[in-house]
């Protein structure tokens, strides 16, 4: 009985050792843990992003999850609605299990855009 537990513990090790990264995510975690420490480092965060973004889009690979909307929110913070939209727009259709929250998203900000443009005089 030790044995077996010993050996499929073992294999269950080379396996694990033997995964690969699915996606390409280029140092995002830690560009988010340092715009988080460092509010000076979002800019950063943010070009790296883009870039990390333009490349993958332009070999053809998936984006990884969540980077999309990073990105959006990203320009949302600079206050840029329509690319934060686009990005949204993009994370949805990349990934179908966020459609809800991006659809919510995006037309909260659309919503937010009435209110102003009513508010006007």
């Amino acid at each position: 009985m030790r044995l077996t537990i010993a050996i499929a513990g073992f294999t269950l090790l080379l396996l694990t050792g033997c995964a690969q990264n699915k996606y390409n995510w280029n140092g995002y975690d830690k560009g988010l843990y340092e715009a988080y420490k460092d509010p000076n480092q979002v800019v950063a965060l943010q070009i790296k992003l883009q870039e990390t973004v333009d490349a993958l889009e332009k070999e053809k690979q998936v984006v990884p999850p969540g980077l999309y909307a990073e990105l959006g929110t990203l320009y949302l913070q600079e206050g840029d609605v329509e690319k934060a939209k686009k990005y949204y727009a993009k994370e949805r259709d990349a990934w179908p299990e966020s459609k809800t929250l991006m659809d919510a998203l995006i037309k909260n900000l659309d919503s937010r855009k009435k209110v102003l443009e009513k508010s006007k005089p």
